[in-house]
C-alpha cells in the first residue's frame, strides 16, 4: 500500500441509502444524551429518545466508474492538526506502539498494528483515540498486575478515550454524511478489544458482530478491482490493505466461532466466494501465512460440517460425511507439510516468541486433525472421543511448553486463537480424569490470560463444572470408560451478557434416568 502523505488522502463519496449497516444485537441504552453512546456508536437508532433521522437519499448511481465512486467532490484528508494534544495521549500512544501493538500481533510479525493502524490514527480520530485508549487501558492493567496503585485519573483516562472515539467515528452519521468504509471495519476491531480487555465481552461480541456485518455487505468487483457499499464512503488508498482488514476478521471471527457455536457463517461465505483458495503451497513463506490459512481451512471446515449435521435426517449423510472428512484430512495433511518444510527450512531463525507461534498452530493442527479423524457414524456420539487420548496426551504436551517458554507472559490480550480453547476442548471431550485434569491445571495457572473472548480463568472455571457435573454420583472414575455416555455432556453453549460481566451457559446432557439418546438442557451462570 502507498504510504499516505499529508493531503493525499482523498474520501469520495456516493449517492446515500437508507439501508442501515451498523446494526448489532440489542442492548440497554446507557442514556447518554442526546443519543445513547452503547446504540450509535454503531449507527444503531436509540431506544428511548428521538430516533435519529435516517441517512437521505441522494441522485441516482451513475455509470462506468461512478457505478462505485460517486462523481461529487473528494474530501482531502490532511493529518489532524493536533495529533496528540497531551502528554497523558502522547505517552499512552507511545504506549500502544511499544507494547500493545505487538502484543495484539500474536506471535507473528505484521505491519497492521506496528505501522498501518498508527498511521491511520494521524488522520482519523476515531482511530487515534482508540489506540490511545487501547494503551492507557494495557499499562494500567499491566501497572496493576505488578501491584501498583492507581489514582482515579488513571483509571478513568482510557474509558475517557474510548468515548472520544465513539462520538468521533458516529459523529458524520448524526450529521447526515458519511463515514470512511475502512475506519468504521477498523474501529469495530479495536471498541472490540478494549471491551474484551476490560472483561466486558457481550459488548466486545457486539461490536465484532457488527463489523462483521458491515464486512459482509461490501461488494468487491474483480474486473475492476473496486469495492462498493451502500451507506460508507470508500477510498482509493484506504489506511489498511483490504485484503489485511479480510485477514484479520477472519481471524477474529475464527476465535469467536471457536467458542459461540451458533456463530454464522457469514465471513466465512464471503472469503469462499471471492479470493482465498484451497490451493495450498509445498512450504509456507511466514508463520502469519500459515496461521491464515489454517484458520480459513478449519472455518470452512466447521461451517460444511455444521450443514451437515442439519441434515442429520437423510439418507445420503453417511457418503457427505465420508467426503467431507476425506477432504479434511486431505488438506490437512497438505497444511502440515507445508508447514513442516517452513519449519526446516526457517527454525533456527526463530525467536522465542516465534517458537511459541509455532507450539501454538501445532497445537491447532492436532485440535483440527483429531476433530477430523473421529468416528462420526453414530449422531453425537460422545464415546467416540476415547480413541483420542493420544491426541489429547499432545495437546498437554505443546501447550506445556507453550506456559514455560521464557518469552511467554500471561498478562497479555491478543485478538487470535492460542492455547485456551484446545484446553477447554481438552479437559471436556477427553475424559480420562488425569489428561483432563491437567488442561484444566494448564488453564488455571494463566487466569489472566485472554485469546479474543477467550479468559482463562473463566474458561477454568466452567471446565471444571463440566467435569463434575459427568462425573457426579459414578464413584472412583479411573478410566475414559467408567463415564458413560449417558453421563456425558455433549455440547456447551454460551451466551453472553451484553451489559453485564456475565456468561450464560446451556450444557446439554441426558442424565441416567433419562436413557435416551436426545440430551436435555442445563444452565448455568457464571459472574466475574
Amino acid at each position: 500500500m502507498p504510504r499516505v502523505a499529508p493531503g493525499q488522502r482523498k474520501r469520495a463519496y456516493k449517492p446515500k441509502t437508507k439501508t442501515g449497516c451498523l446494526t448489532f444485537r440489542r442492548v440497554k441504552c446507557d442514556e447518554a444524551r442526546p443519543h445513547c453512546l452503547r446504540c450509535t456508536s454503531t449507527g444503531r437508532k436509540c431506544d428511548g429518545y428521538p430516533d435519529v433521522e435516517e441517512l437521505s437519499s441522494a441522485s441516482s448511481r451513475g455509470s462506468s466508474v461512478d457505478l462505485w465512486i460517486s462523481s461529487s467532490p473528494a474530501l482531502v484528508r490532511a493529518p489532524l492538526p493536533s495529533f496528540l494534544e497531551t502528554s497523558q495521549e502522547r505517552r499512552a500512544f507511545h504506549y500502544f506502539i511499544t507494547a500493545t501493538a505487538p502484543m495484539m500481533a500474536g506471535f507473528a510479525t505484521e505491519s497492521c498494528w506496528s505501522e498501518f493502524l498508527p498511521r491511520a490514527a494521524h488522520y482519523e480520530r476515531p482511530i487515534r483515540h482508540a489506540l490511545v485508549a487501547l494503551g492507557a487501558l494495557h499499562e494500567s492493567r499491566m501497572m496493576v498486575s505488578r501491584g501498583v496503585k492507581l489514582d482515579s485519573s488513571l483509571l478513568e483516562f482510557p474509558l475517557q478515550e474510548y468515548g472520544r472515539a465513539i462520538r468521533s467515528l458516529v459523529e458524520p452519521f448524526l450529521k447526515k454524511e458519511r463515514q470512511a468504509m475502512d475506519v468504521c471495519l477498523l474501529s469495530c476491531v479495536l471498541f472490540a478489544a478494549f471491551e474484551m480487555m476490560q472483561g466486558n465481552y457481550g459488548s466486545g461480541v457486539a461490536h465484532q458482530q457488527s463489523g462483521n456485518k458491515i464486512l459482509s455487505e461490501i461488494i468487491f468487483d474483480e474486473s475492476t478491482g473496486q469495492y462498493q457499499h451502500d451507506t460508507l464512503s470508500i477510498s482509493n488508498t484506504p489506511y489498511i490493505p483490504m485484503k489485511t482488514i479480510e485477514e484479520l476478521y477472519l481471524r477474529t471471527d475464527f476465535a469467536l466461532s471457536q467458542m459461540v457455536t451458533t456463530q454464522d457463517s457469514t465471513i466465512f461465505d464471503k472469503f469462499e466466494n471471492t479470493r482465498l483458495s484451497l490451493e495450498l503451497p509445498e512450504i509456507f513463506t511466514s508463520l502469519a501465512e500459515a496461521r491464515n490459512t489454517l484458520q480459513f481451512l478449519w472455518t470452512r471446515f466447521r461451517c460444511l460440517l455444521n450443514n451437515l449435521e442439519s441434515q442429520a435426517n437423510s439418507a445420503e449423510l453417511p457418503q457427505l460425511f465420508s467426503a467431507w472428512q476425506q477432504e479434511t484430512i486431505e488438506k490437512t495433511t497438505q497444511w502440515n507439510l507445508a508447514f513442516q518444510a517452513f519449519i526446516s527450512k526457517y527454525g533456527h531463525t526463530f525467536t522465542e516468541h516465534e517458537k511459541i507461534g509455532v507450539l501454538v498452530l501445532e497445537i491447532q493442527y492436532q485440535t483440527g486433525h483429531m476433530n477430523a479423524v473421529i468416528s462420526r457414524t453414530v449422531v453425537d456420539d460422545q464415546m467416540a472421543w476415547d480413541p483420542c487420548l493420544p491426541y489429547f496426551e499432545r495437546l498437554i504436551e505443546l501447550a506445556t511448553k507453550v506456559l514455560d517458554s521464557p518469552a511467554f507472559t500471561a498478562a497479555e490480550f491478543q485478538i487470535d486463537v492460542g492455547i485456551i480453547g484446545p484446553l477447554y476442548h481438552t479437559s471436556a471431550c477427553c475424559r480420562h480424569p488425569v489428561v483432563r485434569r491437567k488442561a484444566i491445571e494448564l488453564l488455571e495457572r494463566v487466569p489472566t490470560l485472554q485469546e479474543g473472548v477467550w479468559n482463562a480463568g473463566i474458561t477454568a472455571r466452567a471446565a471444571r463444572r463440566v467435569v463434575e457435573i459427568e462425573e457426579f454420583g459414578l464413584g472412583v472414575v479411573k478410566e475414559a470408560a467408567d463415564v458413560p455416555d449417558w453421563a456425558r455432556i455433549s455440547e456447551v453453549d454460551p451466551t453472553f451478557d451484553a451489559e453485564k460481566r456475565m456468561v450464560t451457559i446451556k450444557y446439554y446432557r441426558s442424565g441416567k434416568a433419562a436413557l435416551k439418546s436426545v440430551r436435555e438442557p442445563i444452565t448455568e451462570t457464571f459472574e466475574w
